[in-house]
């Protein structure tokens, strides 16, 4: 195990599993002003939208923090080459489904989704949950469209390596730039 303190709180965390202490993670999460976002709020129901959608399931919206605890300890990292973002991604966090879907012109949840996916993962202002489908994630992975990030492996450091690198923006080697061509 490489457990760490967290500088923060002091609580103990292994750099392996999570790239932060699950416990400041949580609270960053939470402190984003739009969380949970309202086209993926259950207290909204019935709500029609204009596209296909998930809701959360309203436990998770009434008691997010145990949720999310094991989504920060367990869950694992991702790129999202289409939007360019850090995402975090747990299926089935303490063992249950995080949401439903709700098909275009429904207004009600019509299937259960089980894992859950933290976007913009790594931004006090920006992050925002929702439900999905493992099926459909695992589709994504296969695709390119989700890359797996790792810790980087520089001694201390708890940032995420960049996409296409080893290392994190911190500790990456400079991109070498070709030497201008000379003339003989």
């Amino acid at each position: 195990m490489s457990a760490r303190p967290c500088p923060r709180c002091g609580r103990e965390f292994d750099l392996r599993r999570t790239p932060r202490c699950p416990s400041c993670l949580v609270d960053l999460w939470l402190g984003a002003d739009e969380f949970v976002r309202p086209k993926h709020d259950p207290r909204l129901l019935p709500l029609q939208w204009e596209s296909y959608r998930s809701v959360l399931n309203p436990d998770f919206v009434a008691s997010p923090r145990p949720y999310l605890l094991f989504a920060a300890e367990q869950g694992a990292w991702y790129f999202d080459t289409h939007y360019d973002m850090q995402i975090q991604f747990t299926h089935k966090p303490l063992g249950r489904a995080p949401g439903a879907g709700i098909p275009v012109g429904r207004s009600m949840p019509e299937h259960a989704l089980d894992s859950l996916l933290i976007a913009e993962a790594d931004s006090a202002e920006c992050a925002h949950a929702f439900a999905v489908s493992l099926e459909q994630f695992e589709a994504q992975i296969r695709s390119g469209e989700f890359r797996p990030l790792e810790v980087c492996p520089t001694h201390l450091c708890d940032q995420l390596q960049r996409p296409g690198s080893d290392r994190c923006e911190d500790h990456a080697e400079p991109a070498k730039t070709a030497e201008p061509a000379t003339k003989d």
